[in-house]
């Protein structure tokens, strides 16, 4: 059997062009030299919100406060709010935010492992605490479903609950969410906007836990989970089909200083009074 072998050869001054050449191939592709996430605030138009607090008549939620670099939310810092006052402000957590070109690395005080999957437009598509597991679907841009699934151990046995909401928008503002646990009926809750431009992209009180981000809204002001409702909200009417009797209507009104909103009046549904500031 013959074989033919071929020397190739080439000057010196090539064979240095084509190493250089494969280093700089070898750098552009490197992670290192591209941009990271930059998700768009949803008060892009206004200040960045630094601050939210509720004062008198509490319902079930967050205070917050905020930091930013470059444009990005890096840190947030929460403390739980609610009717209960066993609960209310029983626990606080600070979460850190570091990007990546195409994702987010998220890390809490509070030891529970969060870890997030984005869709193609860097909204998150999939989140996993621990063991429990969140999956959002969005619609033009704004969040139109969530669902839930919470797993807890007591006495050796492991159980499971499931929620879920699925939201309605007309003209960019949200009007209606259909919210679900378990196996019980939906209750249904509409939304009327006002005539308020939501500049700071606010999101409506009194319904973080229908609204799917109830304990970490910081993801939402963070741009990573959708639109805001263009308009503030004017008034919240929950109803049970099947228990009418503890349906409820909250209305809101606001204080404006310098085009950004500072102040949620409402009552809560025992009849207290309660607000929301919100400091930029």
């Amino acid at each position: 059997m013959t074989r033919f072998f071929h020397r190739i050869s080439f000057p010196w001054h090539s064979a240095v062009w084509i190493c250089c050449l494969t280093g700089m191939i070898s750098y552009s592709c490197s992670d290192d030299d591209l941009p990271l996430l930059k998700p768009t605030l949803p008060g892009e138009s206004s200040d960045n919100i630094r601050a939210i607090r509720h004062l008198g008549g509490q319902t079930p939620s967050y205070d917050w406060t905020f930091s930013y670099s470059d444009g990005r939310l890096v840190e947030a810092g929460g403390t739980v709010r609610d009717p209960d006052t066993t609960i209310d402000g029983s626990f606080s957590y600070t979460s850190q935010l570091s990007y990546r070109h195409n994702g987010v690395n998220i890390y809490n005080s509070s030891g529970e492992k969060t870890v997030v999957t984005l869709n193609a437009q860097g909204l998150i598509d999939k989140m996993t605490v621990n063991r429990n597991i969140y999956k959002f679907y969005y619609r033009e841009g704004h969040l139109a479903e969530w669902e839930k699934t919470v797993f807890e151990n007591s006495f050796g046995q492991a159980h499971q609950y499931n929620s879920s909401a699925r939201f309605t928008y007309n003209g960019g503002n949200i009007t209606g969410i259909e919210y679900k646990e378990n196996s019980g009926e939906p209750v249904s809750i509409t939304i009327v906007p006002s005539d308020i431009p939501n500049r700071n992209g606010l999101l409506p009180e009194t319904i973080s836990k229908e609204l799917g981000c109830l304990g970490f809204e910081h993801l939402y002001y963070a741009g990573l989970m959708g639109l805001p409702t263009t308009n503030l909200v004017k008034s919240i009417s929950v109803s049970y089909p099947s228990q009418p009797d503890k349906n409820y209507t909250i209305n809101f009104e606001y204080s404006i200083r310098n085009g950004n909103t500072i102040l949620c009046n409402y009552h809560t549904p025992q009849g207290s009074v309660a607000s929301a500031s919100y400091e930029y």
